[in-house]
């Protein structure tokens, strides 16, 4: 898909996504960053460290997750109306490679928008570019009360 093919709900979605994003503790605690943020898309990275490794070296599986799930959640949230946050209904991934190199890469897209529901996929990538893990996910709109912001982490 491309930008024009999205239904823009918020013209302020990238400063709302960083906003969102910045007061994720678990982002900042496994050190993934957001460098890209556009209608139905983001993309973050890791620096691969020993603080985010299993006992072979290489990033666990679940730190890898919690990249791809994130992703799919903010590709959402940039279609999302202004009132709304997500919440992952559902997800599915398949893990192809282990993650190996300097960065690790995560790269998500909105495929279906809709109002209360957004189906997302998501690759995590070594930075040479080999895919080590996808994901498909269903992704709640949830309405948030008047005034709501979100906690900054501790």
């Amino acid at each position: 898909m491309t930008m024009s093919d999205y239904v823009i709900r918020d013209p302020d979605f990238e400063a709302r996504a960083r906003a969102s994003f910045d007061a994720q503790g678990a982002m900042k605690l496994m050190g993934i960053r957001l460098v890209s943020v556009k209608p139905g898309a983001v993309e973050m990275v890791l620096d691969i460290s020993g603080k985010v490794s299993q006992q072979q070296g290489f990033v666990h599986g679940g730190v890898v997750t919690a990249g791809l799930d994130t992703a799919c959640g903010f590709a959402a949230l940039t279609l999302s109306a202004p009132s709304f946050e997500v919440l992952t209904i559902e997800f599915k991934t398949s893990f192809f490679a282990p993650s190996k190199g300097q960065q690790l890469i995560f790269r998500s897209t909105v495929l279906k928008s809709g109002r209360r529901v957004s189906y997302c996929e998501a690759g995590a990538f070594n930075d040479d570019g080999a895919m080590v893990a996808k994901m498909s996910t269903s992704i709640a709109m949830v309405e948030m009360p008047e005034g709501w912001t979100p906690q900054k982490a501790q």
